[in-house]
């Protein structure tokens, strides 16, 4: 899903971004939650490689904490870069999105490359990437304003003057350059030293209650050192990594001058950045994994995955400098009994200086009893700590609306049990994968917005804003359904088919005035999702269609006081449900050379036609009936050469 900066989240298995680990060959790219706050989520997706250098994206649905430890209880997204080579190889991709309405949804234009090359053959190759990418605001204008609207405001309050509404997203500039020099000691041990600068400005043109833009300038220098060894005792993996993400806010002068926040209503850029306010999330991670296959013949035979993971985690914000350390063990094997039956024990045991030690054990049995049949079942743990900016007492103001931010530095990690039965089917004309699992989930951490007068965890809200507390849900669940399907070709047609379903429930919640949780989702997720994906092939001519849709998404439940002015009491107990869809062709003139375009929103569904006002307390504001603003029709066109 696309935030409203123009990124992107990913969500797994009925649990929201925040629990699913993105890696790049492995190693973490996910930032502190909290550091890319006030509805820049979804920024450290613009940190991608280019799509040349992408070989292959691996995908671990479900619980997959004990390999890969905290934010990864929903799973892992893993994308796997092209290694060195023995030859010189290169390639560009020049894009361009054009979209039916640039007025609302501006257009973007992107470039990107890659080079390897090897500098000593068989001993040392050099990798470079980078690319670049510029979008235009998207503009949503409030009822009775248009692109012809004055913006100009002096005063520390623009939210009357501001045409835009709060889901418009400021036009932003992405680029990253990159290389990886790649050392072949000899045949048994390989290293290399990677280093990638990535840089991002983007911003929103509507914040606040104040009814200014902000735009902030993100860096991010990821830097890793890797060495793989491979002997006749086993494969050993270790690496350390360090990454430091930066957040700087642009201002305007004459605002500034005043004591005012933020931007002119409709600008890209401030007249500078202000490098005093920033906020910084350092990782410094290190870990060393060992792997090896021992065969004990008619016993059988065992595939076994275990190491040591150390991390250090920063996050210094104007207000707060906080930092954490985690440490963990943990071992996996797969014992293969025989040709029918494997069994997949493992454990992880965590340790943090801030929270208690935590194991994490998971146990799977794998059943084929064909060739072309595989049945699954299991229980996998899952666990994730609080992030850091809500460990401390007290509270911070948030200077886009005034409202008081409560700290609760007695926050329990977040842990969750699963249990999940599967069945891989293998044949000749399709390959179907059935799925169902059931999640135990405690200590789920709660954002609880209040009023004020109103207590919450003994302490009373005395900001007349408002007051938003953190704390630990008791228990809920999480059940569904997932089913692929993904035929083999029949005269050069494919179908690529996809449906997940998703129920969560609240069980108990302890704390008084939160009882009106108790029976309702644990958040936003759709419980309806398919995809249906036709294809066609023919020689070097290639084209889909794809149909997707989002049904039944649960508004969050909120207390009586504030349900006139929530998506639950304007909009109802679900979103209003969507369904789009795309068509795309690829011609290759040859081996070296592809043109594709697309049509995306081929019928041109509008998100934010029907927006629902109501009195805010602090003047009109408006709902959009849909949880997200899609782009409205738009056309892609890449032109791709590899050498």
């Amino acid at each position: 899903e696309s935030s409203k900066t123009g990124g992107n989240t990913i969500s797994m298995r009925g649990l929201g971004s925040a629990y699913t680990l993105i890696l790049i060959d492995g190693k973490r790219q996910n930032v502190a939650q909290g550091f890319d706050a006030n509805g820049f989520n979804g920024v450290h997706s613009s940190f991608m490689p280019p799509p040349e250098m992408i070989e292959r994206i691996e995908v671990i649905r479900g619980p997959a904490s004990v390999i890969y430890g905290s934010d990864a209880m929903g799973g892992v997204i893993n994308i796997i870069t092209k290694k060195h080579s023995n030859r010189t190889t290169a390639g560009v991709q020049l894009e361009t999105d054009l979209s039916q309405h640039p007025n609302t949804f501006g257009n973007q234009y992107g470039a990107n490359a890659y080079l390897t090359t090897p500098l000593i053959e068989n001993v040392l190759s050099l990798n470079l990437r980078g690319g670049y990418k510029y979008g235009d605001q998207n503009a949503f204008y409030k009822p009775g304003f248009g692109p012809d609207s004055p913006t100009y405001c002096n005063a520390k309050s623009c939210s009357t003057t501001n045409p835009y509404l709060g889901w418009s997203a400021t036009g932003y500039t992405n680029w990253n350059a990159g290389g990886r020099l790649n050392w072949t000691l000899n045949e048994h041990n390989d290293f290399y030293i990677d280093t990638e600068l990535f840089f991002t400005r983007q911003g929103t043109l509507n914040t606040s209650s104040d009814g200014y833009t902000a735009v902030r300038e993100f860096y991010k220098i990821n830097s890793v050192l890797n060495h793989d060894a491979n002997y006749h005792w086993g494969k050993l993996n270790t690496y350390a990594q360090y990454t430091e993400t930066m957040m700087f806010p642009h201002f305007d002068s004459s605002r500034l001058t005043s004591g005012w926040a933020g931007l002119q209503p409709g600008s890209s850029r401030g007249d500078g950045v202000r490098w005093d306010t920033g906020t910084y999330n350092r990782d410094a991670v290190f870990q060393s994994t060992y792997n090896n296959d021992f065969d004990f013949g008619k016993a059988g035979a065992l595939i076994f995955n275990g190491g040591l993971y150390y991390m250090y985690e920063n996050l210094q914000t104007t207000s707060s400098n906080k930092h954490m350390n985690q440490v963990a063990i943990f071992a996996e094997g797969e014992y293969l009994i025989n040709r029918y039956v494997s069994a997949t024990l493992g454990l992880r045991y965590n340790y943090s200086d801030i929270f208690n030690a935590i194991p994490n054990p998971r146990f799977y049995v794998n059943y084929n009893p064909t060739d072309w049949l595989t049945f699954k079942a299991g229980i996998a743990t899952g666990v994730k700590v609080p992030q850091l900016s809500y460990l401390y007492d007290g509270y911070t103001v948030n200077s886009s609306t005034n409202v008081y931010v409560y700290g609760n530095k007695d926050l329990k990690p977040e842990q969750s049990v699963s249990y999940e039965l599967s069945a891989i089917l293998d044949t000749t004309p399709a390959f179907i994968i059935l799925t169902g699992f059931y999640t135990d989930f405690n200590n789920k951490i709660s954002s609880v917005s209040a009023q004020n007068d109103e207590t919450v965890n003994g302490i009373q809200c005395t900001s007349g804003a408002g007051c938003t507390f953190y704390r630990n849900l008791d228990s809920a669940m999480v059940t569904g359904a997932e089913a692929s399907l993904q035929t083999k070709p029949f005269y050069g047609l494919t179908l690529d088919a996809s449906y997940g379903f998703t129920y969560s429930k609240t069980l108990k919640v302890s704390n008084a005035n939160q009882q009106y949780l108790v029976g309702e989702p644990v958040n936003n997720i759709p419980k309806h999702k398919f995809t249906i994906k036709p294809s066609y092939t023919y020689k070097n001519f290639n084209a889909y269609l794809r149909w997707t849709g989002n049904l039944q998404t649960p508004t969050s439940a909120v207390a009586a006081s504030s349900l006139a002015t929530s998506a639950r009491g304007l909009v109802g107990k679900y979103y209003r449900n969507y369904q789009l869809v795309d068509l795309a062709a690829t011609y290759k003139f040859n081996k070296n050379y592809a043109l594709t375009f697309a049509i995306n929103n081929l019928f041109d569904v509008k998100f934010y036609d029907d927006l629902i006002s109501y009195n805010s307390g602090r003047g009109t504001s408006y709902m959009n009936p849909y949880q997200r603003i899609l782009p409205a029709r738009n056309y892609w066109i890449s032109f791709k050469a590899d050498w």
